[in-house]
């Protein structure tokens, strides 16, 4: 009989907690995408910063042999003008070989470049990044195992099991959206725009205001129902920038390297409004399980 008392025991307490967990887990997840762009950022400067000091270097080695060639071309031309037409011809010849070894010496120099612009450190700490990443997505992952595997064990539950199960589907999808941008990010080697990272910082504060629809939606339901509908004006601000960042893409120059930089980046920002449009679906569903519970 106690089997059968449990199976139809209203459980709140269990899926309310399980569903903020793995709120949770998203608001980790998004803060360590975060992190994630700003290590990418910095690595990005530090190439910069390489690349730029570099070529500040070929500039100089350049200009050195040049005036070098050009200082001992004039002073053979004054040693050749005290010798004869024979002298000077030779001269000449001797002083043209020399300004061709000169620029090949520059040709060399300009060539150079750093074997790796960025600091072991910053690699480090990008890979730190993404596994924090990925470890906040296999977290918010295994609490929605946990919670499904509740909900098929009981009859009765405080909310519809609909909503519970969709909820829990749209949390979780918001960390697979924040996963699957660190792994395209990371295979297309794009470097973080002020675009992406407003849109990032968006999703955050989104993430944070589903959180805590969650802690308030049993014993403060009106509460929870604020909370929700903050985070689908975050939601609408976010696709005001994807939109934004998009008009910034496609209103650049053209070529071909800047069609492979379009669809790389559209692809990332896709990703991010894909995030942001489950933010939306989960805050409905929030609002809708207040509804059926007022």
């Amino acid at each position: 009989m106690s089997i059968f008392r449990n199976f139809f025991k209203p459980r709140q307490d269990v899926f309310t907690r399980l569903l903020i967990e793995q709120a949770e887990a998203v608001v980790k997840g998004l803060d360590a995408l975060a992190a994630y762009i700003a290590v990418v950022e910095e690595q990005a400067a530090a190439a910069r910063m390489a690349r730029r000091k570099a070529l500040e270097a070929k500039t100089a080695a350049a200009k050195t042999a040049v005036a070098k060639a050009a200082e001992q071309k004039a002073s053979e031309s004054k040693g050749s003008d005290a010798k004869g037409g024979s002298g000077k011809a030779a001269d000449a010849k001797a002083a043209d070989a020399r300004v061709s070894e000169m620029k090949a010496v520059e040709t060399r120099v300009a060539d150079v470049r750093p074997a790796d612009p960025t600091p072991v450190d910053l690699r480090s700490a990008t890979a730190r990044a993404v596994e924090a990443v990925r470890q906040c997505e296999e977290d918010a992952d295994e609490v929605r195992r946990i919670l499904l595997n509740e909900l098929n064990r009981t009859f009765v539950t405080p909310m519809d099991r609909e909503d519970i199960s969709a909820l829990s589907r749209a949390v979780d999808d918001i960390m697979d959206y924040a996963w699957t941008t660190v792994q395209e990010m990371e295979l297309l080697h794009v470097t973080p725009t002020s675009h992406l990272q407003r849109m990032v910082s968006l999703l955050r504060e989104a993430a944070h205001e589903v959180h805590l629809a969650m802690l308030r939606i049993k014993d403060h339901p009106g509460v929870a129902t604020e909370h929700a509908q903050r985070a689908k004006t975050l939601e609408n601000r976010v696709e005001t920038v994807y939109r934004e960042a998009l008009a910034d893409l496609f209103n650049g120059p053209a070529g071909p390297k800047r069609v492979i930089h379009i669809l790389k980046m559209r692809e990332v920002y896709r990703h991010l409004s894909n995030a942001a449009d489950r933010g939306d679906e989960a805050a409905n569903i929030i609002s809708d399980i207040v509804v059926k519970m007022t």
